[in-house]
């Protein structure tokens, strides 16, 4: 069976920057165009804000889970996951080095219930309509491997605000020596 990890980015130090955010290349809001499995087709680059100073990281996660990487690291993806992610252009206040919004395209129903006990979705009473078939709360993050399938990189359709990489993936990111702490979510 194959192996999947959440991505995570190197929270070991507070020693490290944080970044806002993607937004237009003028500001403007770009709601869920990068967390919801579609092409992004908007002008570029991108803008990111450095809400807290400190070292750059080769990957960083940002609060909406937007994967932010150095030319490095999106090699690594274009490489590793290339039909599973879009690339874009962004720019970062206070550094010259290229950096990419990973735009994760692949998005699956694949939370593996029975694993990630307890389950609460959420439902029309909460007022949320626009949550309505997706996860609300989880026990345990645990996804199924069968319905991953072969991608390399994705996000489950019930609970986008995470993404996963798989075994192949991990192992290039590991072997380049970057900082991305991953956690099994499925084996």
């Amino acid at each position: 069976m194959a192996r999947f990890f959440r991505l995570q980015d190197d929270k070991t130090t507070d020693q490290r920057w944080y970044l806002s955010g993607p937004v237009g290349p003028n500001g403007e809001w770009l709601d869920d165009a990068l967390t919801r499995g579609q092409p992004y087709t908007g002008p570029l680059p991108l803008q990111v804000r450095v809400t807290r100073p400190g070292p750059a990281l080769e990957l960083t996660l940002t609060i909406d889970t937007v994967p932010i990487v150095n030319a490095r690291v999106a090699e690594i993806l274009r490489k590793e996951a290339a039909n599973d992610i879009q690339l874009l252009d962004v720019a970062v206040p206070s550094t010259e080095e290229p950096f990419y919004v990973v735009n994760v395209l692949t998005l699956l129903p694949c939370i593996d219930e029975r694993a990630s006990a307890p389950v609460v979705w959420w439902e029309e009473k909460d007022g949320r309509p626009e949550m309505l078939g997706q996860i609300k709360r989880l026990g345990h993050f645990r996804i199924d491997a069968a319905r991953a399938g072969p991608h390399q990189m994705l996000r489950p359709k019930e609970w986008p605000v995470v993404v996963v990489v798989s075994q192949r993936t991990a192992d290039a990111l590991q072997r380049a020596n970057v900082s991305a702490p991953l956690a099994v979510v499925a084996e």
